[in-house]
């Protein structure tokens, strides 16, 4: 670069001096510029210098550019790019193509997305306002599909806002992801002690948890079918991010059970009953309000009922009819149904005394009528035996009892309890004895039973 020659300035007027010295700095200014570079960096990493700093806002905006047209909505460049003036460096002169590349590799974006917030806690983000109330009614829809009826209303007891926020781009979800996280929510894990009459089925129904759900939340069961009283069981269950509470009105039918009548009829013995009119429910409609929270039935609000058919009542007939205690009429009740497995007569060389019915041990053994009993305890090869004097020269026995219920001197009715059904003494299963003796001879029971 050529400057004035100062010398021949010498004996000048000073106007012409001034304004040769401010050329002079114009020149060193322009050239100082020229010369001058900027270093770019993100983040305290340098990327290399250029030229200009619009060279940096150039390529700058054609990345944010380029992002808003992959992603279609606002974005950000989540790092920040720094340009300062430095001194000429040696190679990493950046052209705006070279810069941008560079950009790319070392800036994030974040994207402008909507923050779904409940109870002040942000649960998901979605791309935009739009689908955010999407995904609320999503929810909503869901729990009003699963229960029957008329819908009433919705409500949702949560807080909810909707706020504008920048976001990785991996943190937008789609609405059916974001609605399925609202639902799911968290695993809550509490427990239940297992009241009478409950099982794994009833639990997990009552607690709409799926059964092999609650199975997988109690390895330390042996079985699922030995549950007692008392016992505690685990009950893991998704705790939903939203609570939303859903009342239908409902029409049903419910059964109206039927009552029982008795009437006494003198036809018959005291010990007998007779189903004269078997009973039949009725049906009533009922009109009602049910509560539901998350999916779940919490109450029950009835608003009226209809009688669509009264009950028909069951009516039995009760008998008044007895006999004279301790009256032998050899009139006998069979002390126990079953199969006959030995009759009365010659059996094995033996005479059998009496008649043996087979049934199950604990089978109740009655009375075959009213009487005075003279013997209860055991006896040889009858093994536990009881027997019964009818007056008039009758008496009853029964043998191989498992256990005896009455006592010598208790006087008893026609049909009532003596022991149960059992194996004691000489026998070879489970059956009672049965002998009917006159006079202390024995009889053929079958001559003197069902008269």
């Amino acid at each position: 670069m050529n400057l004035p020659d100062l010398k021949g300035l010498r004996g000048k007027k000073p106007l012409a001096v001034a304004g040769a010295l401010a050329a002079v700095a114009l020149i060193i200014l322009i050239t100082a510029l020229n010369s001058r570079v900027y270093a770019v960096s993100v983040d305290g990493k340098f990327l290399g210098n250029v030229k200009s700093k619009q060279v940096v806002e150039t390529a700058k905006q054609k990345l944010i550019e380029s992002y808003r047209e992959k992603l279609g909505s606002e974005i950000q460049l989540a790092q920040n790019i720094e340009v300062t003036p430095g001194k000429p460096a040696k190679g990493d002169m950046l052209g705006e193509e070279e810069l941008l590349k560079k950009l790319e590799e070392s800036i994030s974006v974040r994207i402008k997305a909507v923050a779904i917030l409940i109870n002040d806690s942000e649960v998901a983000a979605v791309k935009d306002r739009q689908t955010a109330e999407s995904v609320l009614q999503a929810v909503k829809d869901h729990y009003v599909s699963r229960v029957p009826g008329e819908l009433v209303r919705v409500e949702v007891p949560d807080r909810i806002k909707l706020a504008e926020k920048y976001v990785d781009i991996k943190q937008v979800m789609t609405l059916e992801d974001a609605k399925n996280l609202i639902l799911n929510g968290t695993i809550e894990t509490r427990t239940h002690t297992v009241g009478q009459g409950e099982n794994l089925w009833s639990i997990a129904k009552q607690n709409g948890i799926p059964f092999n759900k609650l199975i997988e939340a109690n390895p330390q069961l042996e079985s699922a079918d030995r549950l007692s009283p008392g016992d505690v069981i685990y009950l893991k269950e998704a705790k939903p991010l939203l609570n939303v509470t859903v009342v239908k009105r409902v029409t049903y039918e419910k059964p109206i059970p039927y009552k029982t009548q008795i009437v006494q009829d003198s036809s018959l013995w005291k010990w007998d009953q007779v189903v004269k009119q078997p009973g039949q429910n009725g049906v009533k409609q009922v009109s009602a309000e049910l509560v539901y929270e998350n999916g779940v039935q919490v109450s029950e609000k009835p608003l009226g009922e209809k009688v669509i058919k009264e009950p028909t009542a069951r009516i039995v007939a009760r008998g008044t009819k007895s006999e004279v205690a301790f009256r032998g009429s050899g009139r006998f009740i069979w002390p126990v149904t079953g199969q006959i497995t030995s009759r009365f007569g010659t059996r094995w060389g033996e005479f059998h005394t009496g008649l043996d019915i087979a049934n199950s041990p604990g089978t109740p053994v009655r009375a075959a009528n009213a009487g005075v009993v003279t013997f209860a305890g055991r006896n040889g090869g009858y093994g536990k035996l009881v027997i019964v004097n009818h007056g008039g020269g009758f008496e009853t026995y029964y043998a191989h009892l498992n256990t005896i219920s009455v006592s010598v001197g208790e006087k008893v009715e026609k049909g009532e309890v003596l022991g149960t059904v059992g194996t004691t003494g000489r026998t070879t299963g489970p059956h009672l004895h049965f002998e009917v003796r006159v006079n202390g001879a024995p009889k053929n029971p079958l001559l003197y039973l069902g008269k």
